[in-house]
């Protein structure tokens, strides 16, 4: 059996957190700080610029693991119920151990995905999201998976007034040259509340396939924010993640705005 040093195993870890979150953790619509998916589009002819934050922290037996992952994804209307969507997150990890700090950052996988909103009626919708991502991040370093990979997501919406429920249940056929899962499956909830015309309050939770194939535990999150929006261009929010179970981080910290025009 192979031998999986202290320092590895977190760093083995962090890698499939880092994977996640090009694959399924930056959702290109999904009103950040939310992780489960809405059918809403721009628009024909209209963009949108995401800018995201997500401070994670984590803690193991004599190991603290730090990561922040910054995302950009900028979406465009090619019709009123269809959007192209271009994401690119950075990150950067720091570990904490016996040994000493050691810290690394780069670029992850890049990701395209087209969202089709195929059915409409009165308060409820449906949509399809199919999606790649593109080997962008450095794989020897845990910030890729070396090859692309596809997936896609089934997204219902019922919104029939102030309170709005969301859910999306997703594949992703992980091709991988890092030893990882290559069938990672994903389902999420959220429930938003307009409290104000400015403001909103948000909870979601999510289920992931872990991608270390050396650690049977799902990653469950559960995720508390708000949404404020002081123009009718742009949208502030702040969140607080939290992990269930073993495999999860233990918390994060979420950030975002998100800009149209």
């Amino acid at each position: 059996m192979q031998h999986v040093s202290h320092r590895a195993a977190p760093m083995n870890r962090m890698a499939a957190m880092a994977i996640l979150a090009a694959a399924f953790g930056t959702p290109a619509h999904a009103a950040h700080p939310l992780l489960t998916e809405d059918t809403g589009t721009q628009g024909e002819g209209k963009y949108q610029l995401e800018l995201m934050v997500d401070q994670t922290r984590d803690h193991e037996p004599g190991v603290t693991m730090r990561e922040r992952v910054t995302t950009a994804v900028l979406s465009y209307g090619l019709m009123d119920d269809v959007d192209l969507q271009f994401g690119l997150p950075h990150a950067r990890q720091h570990l904490h151990d016996a040994a000493g700090r050691h810290a690394s950052q780069g670029v992850l996988d890049a990701t395209v995905d087209l969202k089709w909103r195929f059915l409409e009626r009165e308060a409820l919708s449906l949509g399809f999201k199919p999606g790649i991502t593109l080997p962008t991040g450095d794989k020897g370093r845990g910030f890729g998976t070396g090859r692309p990979t596809w997936g896609a997501l089934g997204i219902l919406s019922y919104e029939p007034g102030d309170w709005a429920f969301h859910t999306h249940a997703g594949y992703r056929h992980n091709n991988n040259d890092v030893g990882q899962r290559i069938s990672l499956k994903h389902l999420s909830a959220a429930v938003t509340y307009k409290a104000t015309e400015q403001l909103k309050l948000v909870a979601d939770l999510s289920a992931d396939t872990n991608p270390d194939r050396a650690d049977r535990g799902s990653l469950r999150y559960r995720i508390l924010g708000l949404i404020y929006s002081p123009l009718p261009w742009l949208d502030l929010d702040v969140g607080w993640k939290h992990g269930h179970g073993r495999a999860a981080a233990d918390r994060a910290f979420l950030i975002g705005a998100a800009m149209r025009w």
